[in-house]
Order: structure tokens, then C-alpha cells, then sequence
């Protein structure tokens, strides 16, 4: 039976989790003027600090050519820029441009719609999806362990 075997797969159920969640972070982001995507990628460069676009590829599992689009649509509204990098002068860095209050305001709008998201799961389900889900990452990308 084609539905039960839709149910029962663990990859369509997180499909569908990931475009449920995306929709979700879009419509409470649209206010700030972001996408979800926009505010993934501002997230990883708060909070790990300016990095190359190879090692943001990395971190947020972006095709090069998505993440170029993206990074140069974000260039365009000034939330982040291309810096030389001081380790190797053929490279840049990109580096998040938001100013604080408005990072503030982003932070606290991400911060509430994770609240809502995973208000159906008891803290402990929490803890141990996110265990599983880093699991399951760090085996189809090992070097996932490392970031």
C-alpha cells in the first residue's frame, strides 16, 4: 500500500518536517525583510564568526551555486560582505553586516518560532531527536563532527 509505505519512511517524514519548519521561519522572518535561508546563514556567521564561503558551504549544506546566489542577494541588501581574507589573499571572508538591534530583533523572532515548532515535544523528545538527527548527520558527513 503506497500510503503506509510513505508513512512508515523516515526520509518523506523529514522532507516533510524540513518544508513545514522552512514555512514556518519564512512567514515569521518575512517582517525582517529575510528568508529562512537568509537567516540560517546569518545565524552560522554570528555565531561562528566570519568564514569563507567554502566553510559556510560546509556548515549550512548548500550547493556552491545556491549559496553564491544567496550570498550575493544578501551582498545586495547589505546584511553581509566580502572581506579580503588575512590568511590567504586570493580568498574573502564574508562577514555578517546586520546592525545589533536588528540581529537583536531576528534572534528573538528565530528564538520564538523554534518555541512554537517544537512546542508538541517534551524537552527530553527534543534532546533525543537532536542527538538522533546529529547521528544521522555526522554519518552521511563525517567531517560534520569537526563543526
Amino acid at each position: 500500500m503506497q500510503d503506509e509505505r510513505l508513512r512508515a519512511s523516515l526520509g518523506n517524514a523529514l522532507v516533510r518536517l524540513f518544508r513545514l519548519v522552512n514555512r514556518i521561519h519564512n512567514r515569521a522572518l518575512a517582517d525582517h525583510g529575510l528568508s529562512a535561508e537568509q537567516a540560517h546563514i546569518l545565524s552560522v556567521l554570528w555565531l561562528v564568526g566570519p568564514m569563507t564561503m567554502g566553510a559556510l558551504q560546509r556548515h549550512v549544506a548548500l550547493s556552491s551555486g545556491t549559496l553564491t546566489g544567496a550570498i550575493d542577494r544578501m551582498e545586495a541588501q547589505s546584511l553581509v560582505r566580502r572581506i579580503p581574507s588575512p590568511a590567504d589573499r586570493r580568498a574573502f571572508l564574508l562577514e555578517p553586516r546586520v546592525p545589533a538591534r536588528s540581529r537583536a530583533r531576528i534572534e528573538t523572532t528565530l528564538d520564538a518560532t523554534e518555541t512554537r515548532i517544537w512546542a508538541g515535544l517534551s524537552p527530553t523528545e527534543r534532546r533525543d531527536l537532536l542527538r538522533l538527527l546529529h547521528k544521522s548527520i555526522a554519518h552521511l558527513d563525517p567531517d560534520a563532527a569537526a563543526r
